[in-house]
């Protein structure tokens, strides 16, 4: 009798979590078109939203959401910058909602290859917009949209870097 009523009770627990995730994963989705925001250039900290975002000549958009201690983050930072030729032709924008002298120890530790690029924007989310309006679950997490500023993929937590290029020229 008493193995029964765990048993039911297990059940139970398993379909209560199973419907709770579920119900999680839906609310969670990443947004199928850019969201609004403002973020601020590290280098001068003006406001930088949806409208300043470039999509010319029919190039790929990327957002690269990132914290400087993660060292998936450092890493793709890294490949990117050695990669670079691959990826010139797309306009990328890194985001971190950290303090900035943080911003800029990552960039110059991991992305120095990457820093005065035209086509490479470095963002501060002070406001701490991006995860409530990207809805990422994990860093890093990369979301690639065509001109038209509707996603075409996304991705969070560690990709390979042959994968990650292709995606972004896809």
């Amino acid at each position: 009798m008493v193995n029964k009523i765990y048993y039911t009770a297990y059940i139970l627990f398993v379909i209560i979590t199973g419907m709770t995730a579920c119900s999680f994963a839906q609310t969670n989705k990443v947004p199928k078109e850019m969201p609004e925001f403002t973020f601020y250039t590290v280098e001068k900290d003006v406001p930088f939203t949806k409208n300043s975002v470039k999509s010319n000549d029919n190039n790929n958009i990327a957002i690269l959401f990132f914290d400087p201690g993660c060292s998936h983050c450092q890493q793709e930072v890294l490949g990117l910058g050695k990669n670079y030729d691959r990826i010139k032709n797309i306009n990328l924008y890194l985001v971190a909602m950290q303090e900035k002298n943080l911003i800029n120890a990552f960039m110059a530790m991991y992305g120095g290859e990457l820093r005065g690029k035209k086509n490479v924007t470095l963002l501060h989310d002070k406001n701490y917009e991006f995860i409530g309006k990207f809805k990422p679950t994990q860093y890093p997490a990369t979301f690639v949209y065509g001109p038209d500023k509707k996603l075409k993929d996304y991705w969070d937590g560690e990709k390979k870097l042959q994968d990650i290029i292709q995606a972004l020229n896809k």
